[in-house]
């Protein structure tokens, strides 16, 4: 396997200010959507032009369902808009939100469909069907992003006023509330394990929290502007951060 320090850019793919890119499950379509109201699907290998849908504001995140159904949010009406793959068949919409929606997830065995954003609720969905099955409330402040532990039992959310729910999948009670930074937790990652999360806070830091344990979190400085996003490896040893300070750093973990 070539190392990280060998790695070269394949191709380039052009659009406008670009929030979230998220591939399909075989890997053979990429995702995007962005502050010029589109989502751009690009089969892989790229073409020139990506097909292109609207969508009627700002968009904040994009996912996509293990069966093939596209899934794009943000400002406008609010609404979760859907899309088929497969011929891009636009599906009805999942509304309920009343503000912007900031994030849209899939949990891990594609049952659900979670959602939240600026009205400090997440809402939950049938993947399928699109019908909504219940509202989260709970934070004091915008959720700005939500990832599932790998055995689907926990969705953790990172919320503007710094705090990140832990929301147990079963009882959809929220179990703890994980405190650090002073100002937003704009991304959250959890470890393949489940048992650590880390979360991107704009005081430029990433936050490092044992998920069942009373350790102290860790914090992680180096980056000089806000951390808007985090992703962890595969096998759990290795973070990854974006900032605005146009870096991407990389952190060896234990």
């Amino acid at each position: 396997m070539r190392s990280t320090r060998d790695a070269a850019i394949l191709t380039s793919l052009v659009g406008q200010n670009f929030t979230e890119v998220a591939w399909t499950l075989d890997g053979r379509t990429l995702i995007a959507g962005g502050f010029d109201s589109l989502v751009y699907i690009w089969h892989w290998p790229a073409p020139e032009a990506p097909q292109l849908r609207r969508y009627p504001g700002q968009v904040e995140t994009v996912a996509v369902t293990p069966t093939g159904v596209i899934l794009a949010a943000g400002g406008g009406d609010h609404a979760i808009r859907r899309w088929v793959l497969s011929g891009l068949t636009e599906l009805p919409s999942l509304h309920g939100h009343t503000d912007d929606v900031y994030t849209v997830k899939v949990s891990p065995d594609g049952r659900l469909i979670a959602s939240g954003g600026r009205d400090r609720t997440i809402r939950l969905w049938d993947a399928t069907t699109g019908r909504a099955l219940r509202v989260l409330r709970g934070h004091d402040d915008s959720v700005y992003d939500l990832a599932f532990t790998a055995d689907g039992l926990h969705l953790l959310a990172g919320c503007r006023d710094g705090v990140v729910g832990v929301w147990n999948t079963r009882s959809w009670a929220l179990e703890e509330r994980l405190r650090g930074p002073a100002n937003s937790v704009h991304g959250v990652a959890v470890s393949p394990s489940g048992e650590w999360l880390a979360g991107a806070s704009f005081d430029g830091q990433v936050w490092i929290w044992s998920l069942w344990g009373q350790q102290r979190p860790r914090v992680l400085r180096g980056h000089r502007q806000k951390v808007s996003g985090v992703a962890i490896s595969p096998d759990g040893r290795r973070l990854a951060s974006a900032a605005s300070d146009t870096t991407v750093r990389l952190w060896a973990l234990p």
